[in-house]
């Protein structure tokens, strides 16, 4: 008898082992979830309130990062760094123009992995971005040969539609 309720102790505790292990722990993964959402996330099972739908986005283009005023010295490279997201649910081209006034500073700047002369104004070459996707990449440099405060601008805008744009101005104080 004694023996019997031993095997049926551990007839139990290996059917307990055994029905525990086909349970699945399942982690919260946030994200959107509405599949109508350019951002939906198949694998998201809790909803982190970030979708975004095609028809909330009136510009494409969003400066994430900037560093808009810089100092140095002259004769001294000095550089400002911009990020630039693409806040839409498509893939876009954007292009970049440098304005900035002759002067006795030259202004030059790297975009989509390519640094132009300061005669370049307008990349010819566009950079594509996917939907969401931030490039932080963009360098804007200026080197000047007397003290003074220089402001360059540099417009991004769509290579399909030039309406479309951001647009920001750096300030590069040289001491």
């Amino acid at each position: 008898m004694r023996h019997l309720f031993f095997i049926n102790l551990l007839m139990l505790g290996f059917i307990l082992s055994i029905s525990s292990c086909g349970e699945d722990d399942v982690d919260d993964v946030n994200g959107c979830i509405d599949d109508a959402a350019c951002n939906f996330n198949l694998e998201a099972n809790t909803d982190d309130g970030s979708c975004v739908f095609e028809s909330d986005l009136s510009n494409p283009i969003e400066i994430t990062y900037i560093e808009d005023n810089v100092s140095g010295n002259v004769g001294e490279d000095l550089i400002s760094h911009i990020h630039i997201q693409n806040n839409s649910c498509n893939d876009i081209n954007l292009l970049v123009r440098k304005i900035f006034p002759a002067s006795n500073a030259s202004a030059y700047f790297c975009f989509n992995g390519i640094c132009f002369p300061s005669m370049t104004i307008v990349a010819p070459n566009p950079l594509t971005l996917n939907p969401f996707e931030i490039d932080d990449y963009f360098k804007g440099y200026l080197n000047a040969d007397s003290i003074g405060n220089y402001e360059v601008t540099y417009r991004f805008y769509l290579e399909t539609d030039p309406t479309q744009s951001k647009e920001v101005t750096i300030t590069y104080n040289v001491n």
